[in-house]
């Protein structure tokens, strides 16, 4: 049995319990998580659980018992659980509304919950459980869908009529449990081609940080696509993302790569940069926010316990990435903010480079126009510049004094992300170094190709970038190239 965090007592359900055990002795094994509620008197209870013991207690139990609370019948239905479920009622002051009530009653309608508004009707659900087993249903890739749609749907009624500002609202449907330890996140934010491919591989030698490459990328590229790993193997055949798979949903097979995929354009695209920042968040944000923000924290989560690494650097480069990991309360995030001549940016984006990871296809990287290469640069930076205004700790560091300095640069990143340098240096005497990729999930595609990588600064843009191009990029830049002291000439 389990009733959330949240601080509202929900001492009726522990009297029932009581009431319910002191007429049946048959019942052998209770476990309770009672939160702020009266302790029952006829069975052993704690206040509250880790997240990973809790769901192993799920897993273990005849019949689970629950409030409505939308992340514990959640954790539930991802199990192959239908709980028996008992929502908070505001007319008890169990809560400051009844939305578990409305958000309850659509599920049962759907058959994802037995729902037990009365007594009476707890108890038969309980006997029946006890006599025949609680129903459980196969977790496969359709019902998995399914399920979800219908938590989507029932959210949609539960917040369709009431405003929500950001933290009130996740409060009141996002169950956290506060002894749950933060999933601390090293995100790098920069303008595509501005480095991070490198830094993120050197970083990721270090014993607690893992490099999981480009998280925005990993279902239409991994889970979807099928590309390469920056192991070498398939995304399907990769050790590593396979166990990541178990560990987070028992199965790539159990989860909809195309409905997470579906879910992140509802909230992971630079058009929701405004609505991201806003201080009160529309209601249909604020419910792909929950969504597919629950669904992040279970990846992250996994790409820890399987690594054994407690850091976790994502590439991804996107503000609207920054800015999703920095409204889900699992992650402590951190960015580091890098910054590249915005001529040597243009002339990478200019090149013409097939991507190796795709399988089964001849597939080069996208090109700009070094115009538009000109404005996103300006963007980006300026976005990630203003991060520590939003509360998220950030430092900022050029890509050209990582080449001039690199261990120093990087002793600067691991202490920033919290862990102590290494002994030994990761770049001694600036000799080419062979990467081997890790298990990153899209990026640069020198990480696959196993060939020694100089550490040095790229000056090509000067000589092969056109002339008239590289004018535009300096003349658009120039309101913050100065800024972080990139001349006129380069």
């Amino acid at each position: 049995m389990s009733v959330g965090t949240d601080f509202h007592r929900f001492d009726r359900l522990m009297r029932w319990l009581d009431e319910w055990m002191a007429a049946d002795a048959d019942v052998h094994h209770v476990v309770v998580q009672r939160g702020t509620s009266v302790e029952p008197t006829t069975v052993t209870s704690v206040d509250y659980l880790q997240r990973g013991r809790l769901i192993s207690e799920f897993q273990d139990a005849t019949v689970v018992v629950c409030h409505g609370g939308p992340a514990t019948i959640l954790e539930c239905r991802a199990n192959g659980l239908v709980p028996i479920v008992v929502p908070r009622e505001q007319r008890f002051s169990e809560h400051v509304n009844d939305h578990q009530v409305d958000f309850c009653e659509r599920l049962a309608a759907h058959g994802e919950i037995q729902l037990a508004r009365t007594k009476s009707e707890f108890f038969r659900l309980l006997d029946l459980a006890v006599e025949r087993g609680a129903p459980e249903v196969a977790v496969d890739d359709g019902h998995a869908a399914i399920a979800l749609g219908n938590f989507e749907d029932a959210m949609i009624d539960l917040l369709g009529t009431r405003a929500a500002s950001t933290p009130a609202a996740l409060a009141e449907v996002v169950e956290l449990n506060a002894d749950d330890e933060k999933i601390p996140v090293l995100f790098i934010g920069s303008v595509p081609r501005s480095g991070s491919s490198l830094i993120s591989e050197l970083l990721d030698e270090h014993p607690h940080m893992v490099n999981i490459g480009e998280m925005v990328h990993m279902w239409q590229r991994g889970v979807i696509d099928n590309d390469r790993c920056g192991c070498g193997e398939p995304f399907s055949d990769c050790d590593f993302w396979t166990k990541v798979g178990e560990v987070a949903f028992g199965g790539w097979k159990n989860i909809s790569g195309q409905r997470m995929r579906t879910l992140q354009q509802r909230a992971d695209r630079t058009r929701f940069v405004p609505a991201l920042l806003t201080p009160r968040i529309s209601r249909q944000m604020l419910i792909s926010v929950h969504q597919y923000g629950a669904v992040v924290a279970r990846v992250l989560a996994a790409v820890r316990e399987v690594s054994g690494a407690p850091i976790i650097v994502d590439t991804s480069k996107h503000v609207s990435t920054a800015l999703l990991l920095r409204q889900i309360p699992q992650i402590d995030l951190r960015v580091v903010h890098l910054i590249r001549d915005p001529r040597g940016v243009a002339h990478s984006w200019s090149k013409q480079v097939e991507r190796p990871e795709v399988t089964g296809a001849s597939v080069e990287m996208d090109r700009l126009h070094p115009g538009r290469i000109g404005l996103r640069w300006l963007w980006f930076n300026w976005a990630f510049s203003n991060m520590d205004r939003l509360g998220v700790p950030s430092m900022t560091i050029r890509y050209e004094d990582f080449v001039a300095a690199p261990q120093d640069s990087l002793n600067q990143m691991f202490d920033f992300g919290g862990v102590d340098p290494i002994a030994e240096s990761l770049v001694a005497n600036a000799e080419p170094r062979v990467l081997d990729g890790g298990h990153s999930v899209s990026g640069n595609p020198a990480r696959l190709s196993r060939k020694p990588v100089e550490i040095r600064a790229d000056e090509g843009w000067k000589t092969g970038l056109n002339p008239r191009m590289r004018n535009l990029v300096t003349l658009i830049t120039k309101p913050m190239r100065r800024r972080y002291h990139y001349p006129e000439g380069g």
